[in-house]
């Protein structure tokens, strides 16, 4: 008697529990109301009323080094995007002019990429110690570079080229000691392409 009164009373017992907890859940409004279709757990949404967030436009980090693979990129280009590229770069240098001519332009082994860079640095420190190092490169275009970002003047009505395919345009009178060294220069240069660089310059300014 004994053993058939102790299964009765766990089921009396659970009986009880599950009418408890059907109680409960009908004070409380039930089970909780499904999450909205296509809602996964976390995702953030809009709170009603304000507009929705919009993604961020990324621009692209630039430094004086990913400047300096564009300019050896559009080498490899067609010519007129080289001349668009190298005044596009040279903007984005004119408050790194100093560094780029004294750190990455004199660590460049391409006399070509060197070159560009000394013009693209140079025209915003037509005078500065920095440009006028380059007049000693062994590079014929390099000291070219270096002249013609002496006598650079945007919108000047006189031109020069680099590479033979780099429109330049000159008329900025270079200060006096400046001009004093590509005079001296003038006569001791033996490349062609230099010289005709020099000229250029100083027949621009006058």
């Amino acid at each position: 008697m004994r053993g058939l009164l102790l299964p009765l009373s766990l089921t009396l017992a659970a009986a009880a529990t599950a009418g408890l907890v059907l109680i409960v859940l009908r004070g409380t409004g039930g089970a909780p109301a499904p999450a909205p279709e296509g809602a996964a757990a976390g995702d953030a949404t809009t709170p009603p009323g304000l507009p929705p967030v919009r993604e961020r436009e990324l621009r692209p980090y630039e430094t004086t080094l990913t400047l300096a693979e564009d300019l050896r990129d559009a080498l490899a280009g067609p010519s007129p995007a080289l001349g668009q590229e190298l005044w596009r770069v040279s903007r984005s240098l004119e408050t790194r002019a100093n560094w780029t001519l004294e750190k990455m332009a004199r660590q460049e082994a391409s006399p070509r990429v060197r070159a560009l860079l000394v013009l693209a640095a140079g025209v915003h420190v037509p005078d500065a110690a920095p440009l006028l190092r380059f007049l000693d490169d062994p590079h014929p275009a390099v000291r070219a570079a270096a002249v013609l970002a002496c006598g650079y003047r945007d919108e000047g009505a006189a031109k020069a080229s680099l590479f033979g395919t780099i429109a330049v345009p000159l008329g900025r009178r270079p200060e006096d000691p400046t001009r004093a060294e590509l005079a001296r220069r003038y006569g001791e240069e033996k490349e062609a392409s230099v010289r005709a660089a020099i000229d250029a310059v100083l027949s621009a300014a006058r």
